[in-house]
């Protein structure tokens, strides 16, 4: 009878580590095959997270320093009302972007780390489960870089008439630290500083500066 009890209780005993090293397994499968789907989920949501970043530094700055287009921009004329020239004020324009620069690295230091959510559904490659929970939050340490530079651009806006619009265009290197990797990834943005329709023909030469 002992020796029966014995033998029961071994075997009870057999199933259970049976079933605990099984769970851990299928835990550990899972985990290694949603883990990577879960980081780019993930590390997409931070770049979503940096471009709102930046489109509140730029757009606070420019509604406390904008600039007006006669103030960077000369156009000459001709006599007979031909443009002959555009000329920009290359220091104030250098100046306001490296303030617009600052700016964007501000609103990063403000907040180094931000929390997203991903639907583990989603990270299961599962179609009838994407945007399905639980949701995993996931805390996320971001670090950037900026370069920016301007960009003139010409439109037709009618007889005798161009749209100039100079264009600050941002380029945003962001350094993501998530779940032990370093992941970085390029935020690109464009921002229309100033605007102006000129009126008068303006040369092929002069569009081309």
């Amino acid at each position: 009878m002992k020796f029966s009890y014995r033998y029961r209780k071994n075997i009870y005993l057999f199933r259970i580590i049976c079933i605990l090293i099984a769970f851990t397994v299928a835990v550990l499968l899972i985990d290694a095959k949603v883990r990577p789907s879960v980081i780019d989920l993930a590390a997409l949501e931070a770049q979503a997270v940096a471009q709102r970043k930046i489109n509140i530094a730029v757009e606070k700055y420019l509604s406390r320093h904008g600039i007006d287009y006669t103030d960077i921009v000369s156009v000459n004329y001709s006599a007979d009302n031909s443009v002959t020239g555009i000329t920009t004020d290359i220091v104030k324009l250098n100046l306001f972007k490296a303030e617009i620069t600052a700016a964007i690295e501000k609103e990063f230091e403000r907040e180094k780390e931000t929390t997203v959510s991903v639907p583990f559904g989603s990270a299961t490659d599962i179609s009838l489960l994407s945007g399905c929970g639980p949701f995993l939050n996931i805390d996320i340490a971001m670090a950037s870089s900026t370069v920016s530079d301007f960009e003139n651009v010409f439109l037709a806006a009618g007889v005798n008439q161009t749209q100039h619009s100079i264009m600050l265009n941002i380029n945003t290197t962001v350094l993501l630290t998530l779940a032990g990797r370093r992941i970085t990834r390029s935020v690109d943005s464009a921002f229309c500083v100033a605007q102006t329709v000129i009126v008068g023909t303006v040369p092929d030469v002069v569009l081309q500066k």
